[in-house]
């Protein structure tokens, strides 16, 4: 006989979103249950960010609901480990009780009512369903001709912590996304030789650069302006400082802002900590897309017909929705 468990609300996912939702609900006296895969919430932040993390956004515009404001002393942008207290202060402080190591393995609606399954072969059953299990449940990693015979160190950003086994060596970071452009940046800081792939094989990369200090300024703007008078403001003040950038292959989107560009397409602008002046001190290297992996060696070959020697290479490439494998919808 299995074990079925009813509830209103099935919440999937103990990270920011899934904890905030369970609140809201409980406040309104909705029956919820939490289902976390991890033995921990917030397991992204806690287990799979590297150690110079911080939020790109203003610790003011990071409140969970009914938690009051972040403390004074609070910095203005928080790091992983400042975060991630804040939530577990959230957690106690409501009470909350997520149920974990509990894998969903298959969630369907049917006469209705939701079917969850775990994989500790336990059934939920609830009227509503909410996936917060987020985009980055899965770790991404292309496909590259050669790599399985690849002699160094292959690794993705999610085992990635600091630069300092590093020291010394010639890294290869493919990804130019925020995780790319700092691990690039870390790895310089702890001595090692970083490289970062920001081409693609056949054309340039088209992204927003912008600071901290461009996103803080455009987000208090946005509460006054509409977003497209904000982008224009944004947008020139990142032509300017960032003018140089084409010339390492990267372009800004020419008809979109970057908050624009954020709503519509779901992309973040590449928030620039210090990577920048790297490249152009030529501490980091820019190169092209990768062609393939000379096979049985540690020379990669680049979509230009160079090569190199890299003791490591480090996929900063993203992460994939883990929810296409268990969610059932018609």
């Amino acid at each position: 006989m299995e074990t079925v468990h009813r509830t209103t609300v099935v919440i999937i996912g103990a990270g920011p979103a899934g904890l905030a939702t369970s609140v809201c609900l409980s406040k309104l006296a909705i029956a919820n249950t939490i289902l976390e895969k991890e033995n921990v919430t917030c397991s992204l932040w806690k287990h799979r960010a590297y150690d110079r993390l911080r939020l790109h956004l203003a610790k003011q515009y990071c409140n969970l609901p009914f938690a009051p404001p972040h403390a004074a002393s609070t910095p203005t942008f928080m790091s992983k480990d400042h975060f991630t207290a804040y939530v577990e202060s959230y957690v106690s402080r409501f009470q909350i009780e997520p149920r974990f190591d509990c894998l969903v393995t298959r969630a369907a609606h049917g006469m209705g009512k939701w079917r969850v399954e775990t994989a500790r072969g336990e059934v939920y059953e609830a009227e509503f369903l909410v996936v917060a299990a987020g985009e980055n449940g899965v770790p991404f990693v292309p496909e590259v001709d050669g790599m399985e015979g690849f002699g160094g160190v292959t690794l993705h950003s999610s085992g990635y912590r600091n630069g300092e086994e590093f020291k010394g060596k010639d890294v290869l970071v493919v990804g130019c996304g925020n995780s790319g452009m700092e691990i690039g940046l870390d790895l310089c800081n702890h001595g090692a030789r970083a490289s970062i792939v920001v081409r693609g094989p056949q054309k340039c990369m088209q992204f927003h650069v912008v600071t901290r200090g461009m996103v803080h300024l455009g987000m208090q703007m946005l509460k006054y302006v509409k977003m497209k008078y904000v982008d224009s403001i944004v947008a020139s003040m990142a032509s300017f400082y960032y003018r140089d950038l084409p010339k390492y292959g990267i372009h800004r989107p020419a008809l979109q802002g970057p908050f624009t560009h954020k709503s519509t397409t779901g992309k973040t602008p590449v928030i620039d900590v210090g990577t920048v002046d790297r490249i152009r001190s030529g501490q980091i290297q820019v190169v092209p897309g990768i062609e393939r992996v000379l096979k049985g060696t540690n020379e990669v070959e680049f979509a230009d017909g160079t090569t190199r020697r890299f003791h490591a290479i480090l996929f900063a490439t993203g992460y994939r929705s883990s929810a296409n494998s268990w969610l059932e919808v018609n």
